[in-house]
């Protein structure tokens, strides 16, 4: 970490400031040391330049068992043994399962439409791939986790940001617990990491603190099911949750009803079908979703989901593009806004 990040980090107890006592440094970039609170005497370890800002003692028992879990979905997966820093800098825009993801990306960069002046926390940064295109557009950028591995976890941005030339701060944290000061960036980023928490509305009450006004949050890759479908339903068909890995699946509605509780404001939905689609589109894309919802739920959701479908082929565009979102769910792209003006209210 470089000696700078102390002004964007705090103890995630107490939101006190925080000390630095180095033990191994190379110029303004320490490599080892500690990070001490002197209100609640909390200690928070810098190992290999990553800020440790979450403690074990601090760790539900359920997230340290889900921090191992990764790691073992990538042995599973036999990950390790194609571990290339290639692909890891070349992500999203590597194919295969990657594509909704590079498109969903795409997707948000357009919406942020960057200037380089913004600080950007990346939150479930992976290895930090996100944070390097914000780097690379001049912007100050944070990318958070809470798996430090050095393949597939944080540990791999080192040579992520050494291949791209740029730098941005790569800290261990806990989303439930934002290790920031009010009001100190500009963007809060999330790329399908959203629904890996448990309590995702407490996040979002986190990121609109940690959030200035005027700032937005961005949620890219977010997975919505269908309203005729359950959660548990989904669940039952993953292998992350067999490792203790949480994958929600919320629905649509239940996106925005967290944002608008959260207290956001200017609130966008939308799924990689809709997104700037013109009306032709939208309805193409129904007609297809209206035969393929038919074909995964249960016989006797099917005369409502396609009487639901119907319905919105004869809606105004946005009312259309909502209720078939909900209806059929989707990969959602989530945009919110902090606002304090108080004649403006969140979209429909």
């Amino acid at each position: 970490m470089k000696t700078t990040l102390l002004q964007y980090i705090c103890c995630p107890i107490c939101h006190h400031s925080l000390e630095l006592q180095p033990q191994e440094s190379n110029g303004d970039r320490l490599q080892e040391g500690n990070l001490y609170c002197p209100k609640c005497h909390e200690n928070y370890p810098v190992h290999k330049g990553m800020p440790y800002l979450i403690s074990d003692t601090n760790l539900e028992e359920f997230k340290a068992v889900e921090r191992e879990g990764w790691v073992k979905i990538w042995q599973k997966k036999g990950m390790y043994e194609n571990a290339n820093l290639e692909l890891s800098h070349q992500l999203p825009y590597i194919g295969g399962v990657w594509s909704d993801v590079a498109r969903v990306f795409d997707m948000a960069l357009q919406e942020m439409n960057l200037t380089g002046n913004e600080v950007i926390l990346d939150i479930g940064a992976g290895q930090g791939w996100a944070s390097r295109y914000f780097a690379e557009k001049g912007c100050t950028a944070i990318a958070m986790d809470i798996v430090a591995d050095e393949m597939f976890g944080l540990g791999r941005s080192w040579a992520i940001m050494e291949k791209a030339e740029v730098y941005f701060e790569p800290l261990l944290a806990d989303g439930e617990r934002l290790p920031f000061p009010d009001e100190t960036f500009d963007y809060v980023f999330f790329c399908g990491a959203l629904h890996h928490f448990v309590n995702f509305e407490h996040v979002l009450h986190q990121v609109y603190r940690v959030l200035k006004v005027g700032g937005r949050i961005i949620a890219a890759g977010e997975p919505a099911i269908s309203m005729f479908k359950t959660e548990a339903e989904i669940q039952a068909l993953l292998e992350e949750p067999e490792e203790g890995i949480v994958e929600r699946r919320p629905k649509v509605y239940q996106y925005k009803k967290a944002l608008q509780e959260a207290g956001f404001k200017q609130i966008e939905v939308d799924i990689i079908e809709t997104y700037q689609a013109t009306p032709g589109m939208v309805r193409n894309w129904i007609w297809c979703a209206a035969y393929s919802l038919s074909s995964s739920i249960r016989t006797r959701y099917i005369p409502f989901a396609f009487f639901g479908m119907l319905l919105a082929m004869v809606l105004p565009q946005k009312q259309r593009g909502w209720l078939a979102m909900n209806l059929n769910g989707g990969n959602t792209l989530l945009r919110g806004s902090k606002v304090t003006d108080v004649s403006t209210s969140p979209s429909d």
